[in-house]
């Protein structure tokens, strides 16, 4: 092109990184991780277009949007007109093989909720946790990068990469069955016996869960029983430090990938199970530690 383009494939990748590095900065249960998400994944996706050819995001009812896509202006300082996201992703499910329905709907929920976020008094990202989107977020940004011959570890950070290639497994329909049919066993056996018994096990279950080492460990609603298991996982990533007055504090975000209860026994061995029924979003923890803790350095030999 003979100048500057706004539209090119290289700008928007770049854009979307910058986004998506942005996003996985934040709290994973901060409203602000799905916006910057968001936002990246909608870069992202015009990318995918300007891959094949810029005018594919050009805004066709002023013929200078079509000129400026094949490089050319009238007006040195013209600023092009771009089609809008849900038209983008309207383009991707014709031109990306894989970018099904399925993708489809669910960008243009994400999209939703950022214009809601940006566009009005309410807060789009509201009540709007890990484990009902990131996996489907994270599946469908692989499914444009392969067409760009790029990977998520091109685009993420390594174990961050890594983590969305677990979570980003096929919901397999026979798992998701075989999870229920668990649940509901669970659940009648716990429900058949009497009231004292199942208070007794109520009791005993607080304490046993008080003991033992499991790493990453966060509280959870039993899906069968109803009462409070564990879930534990592997680390993603961890926050810089942030202090106050007293201590600085850490927040480590996790991977879940196991669950038990200590009331009924229930238990999910691996992260396409704990995904299959909506648990398998990720998660952060806090850690605290006094100033000389946060900053002391091993000892060298």
């Amino acid at each position: 092109m003979s100048f500057n383009s706004a539209w090119t494939y290289e700008k928007l990748w770049l854009k979307g990184k910058n986004y998506i590095d942005k996003a996985l900065l934040q709290d994973r249960e901060s409203e602000m991780f799905p916006f910057f998400a968001a936002i990246a994944l909608e870069f992202i996706a015009r990318a995918t277009l300007a891959k094949v050819h810029p005018a594919l995001l050009a805004e066709p009812k002023d013929g200078e949007n079509i000129l400026y896509a094949f490089g050319f202006q009238k007006r040195p300082l013209y600023t092009p007109i771009s089609i809008p996201t849900k038209l983008v992703i309207e383009r991707c499910e014709v031109i990306v093989p894989n970018f099904t329905e399925s993708e489809k709907i669910f960008c243009k929920e994400i999209t939703v909720k950022r214009n809601e976020e940006l566009h009005s008094g309410n807060l789009g990202f509201e009540n709007f946790p890990t484990k009902i989107w990131l996996s489907k977020y994270y599946k469908t940004l692989k499914i444009l990068l392969e067409f760009q011959d790029k990977t998520l570890l091109d685009f993420l950070q390594n174990n961050e990469a890594e983590a969305a290639e677990e979570m980003i497994s096929e919901r397999d329909a026979d798992l998701e069955k075989i999870v229920r049919d668990k649940i509901s066993l669970h659940k009648k056996a716990f429900n058949s016996l009497t009231v004292d018994l199942q208070n007794e096990k109520i009791t005993n279950s607080i304490k046993d869960k008080l003991f033992g080492i499991r790493v990453y460990r966060k509280d959870e609603t039993c899906p069968a029983c109803g009462n409070i298991g564990i879930l534990t996982g592997k680390l993603i990533s961890v926050s810089e430090g942030r202090a106050n007055e007293y201590e600085i504090i850490q927040n480590i975000n996790v991977l879940p990938t196991h669950f038990f209860c200590f009331c009924c026994d229930f238990e999910l061995e691996n992260h396409q199970e704990l995904d299959s029924i909506e648990l398998g979003g990720q998660y952060k923890i806090e850690e605290s530690f006094k100033p000389w803790e946060y900053f002391e350095e091993d000892d060298v030999e």
